[in-house]
C-alpha cells in the first residue's frame, strides 16, 4: 500500500537520500519522489525542466507504516506520515490508481501531446491519456495543464506538461 510522508518542502530529496540510507529496504518496496518534465521558455527556444508534482510529500509503498514512522521520527526533515488519530492511513485504491496511472508506475510525470477539437482537449499520448476528465485549466503559452484531484483527504491542483500540438 503507498503511504504518503509530509516532510519540510524544498528538503524532499535530501530526505530520500536520508530514507534510503537508513531504512531496511525489506520493510519497504518503493518510495517515490514524484518529479513532472515540463517546457520553459529559454532564449534558443524551450528547454524541458524537471520540477516537483507534489512538493513536500514523498510516496511509500510498504505493509509497516508504524515501524517506518518509529525509524524516521529523529529526523530533522520529517513531519509525519500522514493519517488520522494516531493510525496510518494508505492512499485509497483510486488514489493509487492515479498515482500509479499518471507515472507509469516510476516517479516521473513526463510531457503529455494533446489537441484540442471543439473546446476539449483530447491527449494523443504521454502519462495524462485517459486523465482528461481532470484538466481544469490549459496554458498553452507555458504549455503546462492544470488537473484538479482529490488527494490526501482533499482537492488538491497538480500541473503537468502538456504540449497542445493542434486546435481546431
Amino acid at each position: 500500500m503507498l503511504y504518503v510522508i509530509w516532510v519540510q518542502s524544498r528538503r524532499e530529496h535530501d530526505f530520500k537520500a536520508v530514507f534510503e540510507r537508513d531504512i531496511d529496504n525489506t520493510i519497504y518496496s518503493r518510495i517515490l519522489l514524484i518529479t513532472r518534465m515540463e517546457k520553459q521558455k529559454h532564449k534558443d527556444g524551450y528547454i524541458e525542466v524537471e520540477k516537483l508534482l507534489f512538493p513536500g510529500y514523498l510516496f511509500v509503498e510498504t505493509d509497516n507504516p508504524d515501524e517506518i514512522h518509529m525509524k524516521l521520527r529523529s529526523q530533522q526533515d520529517y513531519l509525519k506520515i500522514l493519517g488520522n488519530d494516531g493510525e496510518f492511513i494508505p492512499l485509497s485504491k483510486r488514489e493509487e490508481e492515479f498515482i500509479n496511472g499518471i507515472t507509469g508506475h516510476t516517479d516521473r510525470v513526463d510531457i503529455s501531446r494533446g489537441i484540442i477539437v471543439d473546446g476539449e482537449v483530447k491527449i494523443l499520448s504521454g502519462p495524462l491519456s485517459g486523465f482528461e476528465q481532470y484538466i481544469v485549466k490549459i496554458d498553452r503559452h507555458k504549455r503546462k495543464a492544470c488537473l484538479e484531484i482529490q488527494l490526501f483527504g482533499e482537492t488538491k491542483r497538480i500541473t503537468a506538461g502538456l504540449e497542445i500540438v493542434a486546435k481546431s
